[in-house]
């Protein structure tokens, strides 16, 4: 049997929806890049991320590895930048 990924759970106290951030969240920011924070609605890191990656592009074909960079260093935050979301927001951590 697979063991469970890690992670939290945080509950909006207003309406009691629930959401994890576990370490998928690596797996789908690295596959879907800026797409992946427009569907979280994490609208400023989906505009950086976006930004970054096409001045990256420009500077190709040295930029390579800043688009590397990017791509795996936003993947890596992804359930550092969702956990600061949910509690910016108010919500409250009720499991891991």
């Amino acid at each position: 049997m697979a063991a469970a990924p890690s992670g939290m759970v945080f509950e909006n106290p207003a309406n009691g929806q629930r959401e994890a951030v576990t370490n998928r969240e690596i797996l789908w920011a690295f596959l879907l890049g800026p797409v992946y924070f427009a569907k979280k609605a994490e609208w400023l890191h989906a505009g950086i991320h976006a930004l970054l990656i096409l001045i990256s592009l420009l500077l190709w074909p040295t930029g390579i590895l800043m688009t590397l960079g990017v791509w795996v260093g936003y993947a890596c935050a992804a359930p550092t930048i969702l956990e600061y979301r949910y509690q910016k927001m108010g919500w409250e951590k009720v499991g891991t």
